[in-house]
């Protein structure tokens, strides 16, 4: 297992974090790819997910870093819940996406799962957490 924190552990020490810019340093510290996109998809107004609540599902009893899939990997999958995506097929389903979110949900560790769902409901849960503080840290990835 890497030792590269996993996005909900950044997410922990950011609302530790006192100082704004101790804040936008652990955003920076840790940022690769699969943390830019959750930010990306959580606080971009032009990125418009169809999902609008939680479906039922049963989360993970994985310890944490543990899970059958991680969110780096999922991330890959989240165009399939965004409004006008055209990679994503226009006959799939509401039904369907629904029971790919579901799978989705269900194979991540149980903190990573409420990470991507929150980014597909537009609202990270974390306190000081906003599209003004991650367009500070992150000029260029937001609009």
């Amino acid at each position: 297992m890497s030792s590269k924190k996993l996005i909900y552990e950044i997410f922990d020490e950011f609302e530790k974090a006192d100082k704004k810019e101790d804040k936008i340093n652990i955003l920076r510290f840790n940022a690769d790819y699969a943390r830019k996109e959750v930010l990306r998809g959580t606080f971009n107004p032009n990125i418009k997910f169809t999902i609008d609540k939680v479906p039922p599902y049963k989360p993970s009893d994985a310890p944490a870093g543990l899970g059958y899939t991680s969110i780096n990997q999922e991330l890959s999958r989240a165009y399939l819940f965004e409004a006008g995506n055209p990679r994503a097929d226009p006959n799939l389903s509401e039904d369907r996406k629904e029971k790919l979110l579901i799978q989705i949900l269900e194979a991540l560790e149980k903190r990573e799962a409420e990470v991507f769902m929150n980014m597909l409901l537009k609202k990270q849960k974390v306190k000081g957490l906003d599209a003004k503080i991650v367009k500070e840290a992150f000029p260029d990835l937001l609009p």
